[in-house]
């Protein structure tokens, strides 16, 4: 009887040390962003390259002279 109470004591402590490796896990993992804060960044994204976009086309047009 104490053979079993022991193997069962140490299927717990496995079972603990698991669920601990799971939750550090879980920890490092980034959390799934939302859909909107995804399109969000998309939207930015976009934003950032069309302003890069214009402002090498004003100075591309000093240069020119038109």
């Amino acid at each position: 009887m104490d053979n079993v109470g022991e193997n069962l004591n140490n299927i717990n402590k496995t079972l603990e040390r698991q669920n601990e490796i799971i939750q550090q896990m879980l920890n490092i993992m980034p959390r799934p962003a939302s859909k909107f804060i995804s399109v969000l960044e998309i939207i930015v994204l976009f934003a950032g390259v069309f302003g890069f976009i214009s402002i090498v086309d004003i100075v591309i047009k000093w240069f020119i002279g038109g």
